[in-house]
């Protein structure tokens, strides 16, 4: 009777111990990146090019292949390729702080990248729903 009583006295200060360690556990970069939060807008073709002339300081991310983004793009885009496994680390490189324009081919990978940029902390993103079709659709100028 006498062990089992040393035995629960034990148990009950291991599991009082971890209590009294310091609340903060989280490293500041974690905390830092759970603070930031991404603004994510999404607009259509025409909003995108009305946002490119009135918005000083844009930036329109075009995430689509090299080949694609050879084959016509919108004037002034930079290409990041979605597909590309360092894409994250090319991403990285880029200014947090400045609105970024982001749009593919159809959407599909440009949606898909938007989880990179909410992990990487950047704080405003427009994303151009419909992509270069919809670009194409509504009949506005590429260059190549």
């Amino acid at each position: 009777m006498k062990h089992i009583v040393t035995i629960f006295a034990a148990f009950a200060i291991a599991l009082a111990l971890p209590a009294c360690s310091d609340a903060k556990t989280e490293t500041p970069a974690k905390a830092a990146a759970v603070a930031t939060t991404t603004q994510i807008d999404h607009v259509n073709a025409q909003q995108a090019a009305d946002i490119i002339k009135k918005q000083d300081g844009i930036v329109v991310l075009d995430v689509r292949t090299p080949g694609e983004f050879a084959s016509g793009h919108i004037d002034g885009a930079v290409n990041v390729d979605f597909k590309n496994r360092n894409f994250e680390n090319e991403l990285s490189k880029f200014d947090k702080n400045q609105t970024y324009l982001i749009h593919c081919r159809s959407g599909g990978r440009s949606t898909a990248s938007l989880k990179s940029f909410k992990k990487l902390g950047f704080k405003h993103i427009i994303h151009m729903d419909g992509g270069m079709i919809g670009w194409n659709k509504a009949n506005l100028p590429t260059v190549n």
